[in-house]
């Protein structure tokens, strides 16, 4: 953005912030509580145009929608990828159960206001590849790499800074959980061998998909009614033996399939590996419902290959949840999440989808229209953690005008892109936002 001209301000929290940004950037070190004030008068001060954060339900963040909509400025906000691994999320106003998008799902689909959707066929137009992915590829231990610097150098620095505005534990306690995680991955790979085999054909069709979210996902936290992931998985547990029990007194619904020889799966996140184990909290569990032979706990499995083969999928709100639609699985989803929506997603309740899963497989054309519409409105292809060499910016995303387009569509030429719909795409001009302060910014340096 500085090489386009713009005038950058970036706020550093920690010493693992400033390790990946240590020029030109402020520090604050006070407390979460006078956060805002601070923020409030450094907007002002600068006649900031523009916000942009990762994530919108972390602590230094929490405040930071609502002060832009008092001040008249646009907000960005940068997510991981709903289309993993090759791209990531950048929205105007928010992400998740935030994003402007989400709001404007049925109006994009139903209504036919994307380019090429009407009639969307299987087709490569019809597809995100028509907009030229470029394929980012495993980014797993890039990832971990630079989190593990960027966590370590946190904790050295953790005397001239307050960690605790950080929305993870970033105490050297927290350490040995990375390299657990890395051993846990060695010893899953010799101990779970063969159970990827057994589903995807002994079991094939016979079981349900639970994915599990990380431990502190704001997804669940702010965007579900559960409390953490013990209480979802208990939910699960339980609205399945119920179902199971249903069928033995003789009360299953008309048209379903019997649970009698199914299994229930639940599937480890990866990232979460070395913080979390669920293994006794499923076993008691199991043994409440006395589910002891249907339930079962695995770790690395090729998540695809599992999509193709379950016969159902339930989330709280994960974006596997959407990896499943392109798969062609059922997906019934109990927090909230953009995808959640009729011809998509069950919409009924969970104790009938375990016997109707079948029923409500995704309608391909619907999937495929509603991932283009999600790529163009809300993707940009690339990743956070690896260059790409294709890329014509340092960093390893593609950014061809999307950015801007996203924040002000009112400026931009919308003739080779999807232009947002009138009602939401505006968001950040609601509550009296002023007119933008600095308009050479806006208009001849978009980022």
């Amino acid at each position: 953005m500085r090489g386009q001209g713009a005038q950058v301000f970036k706020f550093n929290f920690n010493a693992g912030d400033w390790l990946f940004y240590p020029r030109g950037a402020q520090s604050y070190r006070g407390s979460l509580q006078g956060w805002p004030a601070t923020l409030r008068a450094f907007m002002q001060a600068q006649a900031i145009d523009v916000v942009l954060v990762f994530g919108d339900c972390r602590p230094v963040h929490a405040c930071v929608r609502d002060l832009c909509t008092q001040l008249g400025c646009a907000l960005g906000v940068f997510e991981e990828g709903y289309l993993r691994p090759d791209y990531v999320t950048f929205e105007p106003f928010g992400v998740n159960g935030h994003s402007v998008f989400g709001q404007d799902l049925q109006e994009w689909l139903f209504a036919r206001t994307l380019l090429d959707a009407a009639p969307a066929r299987k087709t490569k137009a019809a597809k995100p590849e028509a907009l030229h992915t470029v394929k980012v590829g495993n980014s797993y231990w890039h990832a971990a790499m630079w989190g593990m610097a960027y966590f370590f150098a946190a904790w050295l620095g953790q005397k001239c800074w307050n960690n605790a505005l950080h929305h993870r534990p970033m105490t050297v306690a927290d350490a040995p959980y990375w390299w657990l995680s890395f051993g846990r991955k060695a010893w899953y790979k010799i101990k779970e061998s063969g159970i990827e085999a057994q589903l995807c054909n002994t079991w094939h069709k016979n079981f349900f998909l639970v994915p599990l979210q990380v431990y502190n996902d704001a997804q669940i936290s702010v965007h579900s009614d559960f409390a953490s992931v013990c209480e979802f998985m208990n939910l699960v547990m339980r609205s399945y033996a119920r179902a199971l029990q249903a069928e033995r007194d003789g009360q299953m619904p008309e048209g379903g399939q019997s649970l009698e020889h199914t299994r229930l799966v639940f599937k480890h996140h990866p990232m979460d590996r070395g913080h979390r184990h669920y293994g006794k909290v499923l076993k008691l569990l199991a043994q409440r419902y006395g589910l002891q032979e249907q339930v079962l706990y695995i770790h690395d499995q090729h998540l695809p290959s599992l999509l193709k083969a379950a016969r159902g999928v339930v989330v709280v709100n994960s974006t596997v949840g959407l990896s499943a639609l392109g798969h062609g699985a059922p997906v019934k989803v109990c927090g909230a999440a953009l995808y959640d929506m009729p011809g998509l997603t069950y919409q009924g309740k969970l104790r009938s989808f375990w016997h109707l899963a079948h029923t409500a497989a995704p309608e391909p054309d619907l999937v495929l229209r509603f991932k283009q519409a999600l790529v163009s409105r809300t993707q940009l292809n690339g990743s956070f953690y690896r260059k790409i060499a294709q890329a014509p910016w340092k960093c390893g995303v593609f950014l061809n005008g999307q950015m801007a387009q996203r924040l002000w569509p009112e400026t931009v030429d919308t003739t080779q892109v999807v232009a947002a719909t009138k009602s939401k795409a505006k968001a950040h001009k609601r509550s009296g936002n002023k007119q933008a302060r600095s308009t050479s910014r806006r208009s001849s340096n978009k980022p």
